[in-house]
């Protein structure tokens, strides 16, 4: 189990470096189809889960992709190897040096208390996402069903999707005709592009590295990319008239005192201020802004 802790820590760092990157190049890509840089946030994905790399010598990465040794429990003075001195003598001077009358290693000490750590860690995150979604499952008991895969229920605060197999959507009662049309459409998007699928995955990647903030503010940023890429969908497929009536649905769904929010996989519609911002200045991207997005994102 020390081993996988160490591999979890290799990626961590990696994907980092890429998670750093991929926020780096949002801003660039500010005035690109934000589905570009949705599809970005697949590459820190990557890297948070697959344990060896792709030699390239046009890789970015100016480290080695797995600075802890396998061995470094055993090592008389551990180092870590990253490629980047600075970093490598840092976090070095850190780490305990074998102490030759001690019946163990501080280091191998150190492994064995920080894989349980992190394990109890995983274990949290893990129980949290599925109480939230028990608990959440007994208060959408009075739904009604309306049509399809579509429910409403009282006291919404936001609509979402809950499921996995079979997601269902859930809706505030009481919208109007036009509010339930968009709203529909959006968590419909969400379901063909299997955004529901891909959040459960996300956060199923965040409770593996629970202990890197930068993962945290991936899955943060991922989350508003999904969102405003899936907004720019629906403005495409009715067109760019219905932009002041489907904001104004969108506002009126946060100024709504009402109790029911969805969790961290039945998700639901947040940063409604930045959704909206972008929706009003969204416009068709020229084929030029459109290439020049692509070839930086690859």
């Amino acid at each position: 189990m020390e081993g996988l802790f160490l591999s979890v820590l290799n990626m961590s760092f990696t994907a980092s470096y890429v998670i750093g990157i991929i926020a780096l190049a949002r801003l660039f890509l500010k005035n690109a189809p934000k589905s570009i840089s949705y599809m970005l946030w697949a590459v820190a994905g990557f890297r948070l889960v697959v344990p060896f790399s792709f030699e390239s010598v046009f890789s970015l990465i100016p480290f080695n992709p797995s600075p802890i040794p396998a061995d470094i429990a055993m090592q008389t003075i551990p180092r870590v190897d990253s490629g980047i001195i600075a970093v490598d003598h840092a976090v070095s001077r850190l780490l305990p040096a074998a102490i030759p009358e001690a019946s163990a290693n501080p280091m191998q000490l150190w492994q064995t208390a920080g894989t349980y750590l992190w394990l109890a860690g995983v274990a949290v995150m893990l129980i949290y996402g599925v109480v939230s979604i028990i608990l959440l499952n007994r208060r959408l008991r009075g739904s009604t069903h309306s049509e399809e895969n579509i429910y409403e229920t009282e006291n919404l605060k936001t609509p979402f999707v809950l499921g996995f197999i079979r997601p269902k959507i859930y809706i505030p009662v009481g919208l109007c005709a036009e509010e339930r049309n968009y709203i529909i459409l959006h968590e419909q998007t969400h379901i063909k592009r299997f955004d529901h699928a891909v959040k459960l995955f996300a956060f199923l990647v965040l409770c593996v590295h629970w202990f890197n903030p930068l993962v945290w503010l991936a899955f943060l940023l991922m989350s508003v990319d999904m969102e405003m890429s899936c907004d720019e969908r629906v403005l495409k497929e009715l067109g760019s008239d219905i932009k002041k009536a489907y904001s104004t649905s969108l506002l009126s769904m946060a100024t709504d005192h009402r109790l029911i929010n969805g969790g961290p996989l039945a998700f639901g519609e947040g940063n409604i201020k930045g959704r909206i911002n972008n929706i009003l200045n969204f416009k068709k991207p020229a084929v030029r802004v459109i290439a020049v997005s692509v070839a930086l994102a690859v």
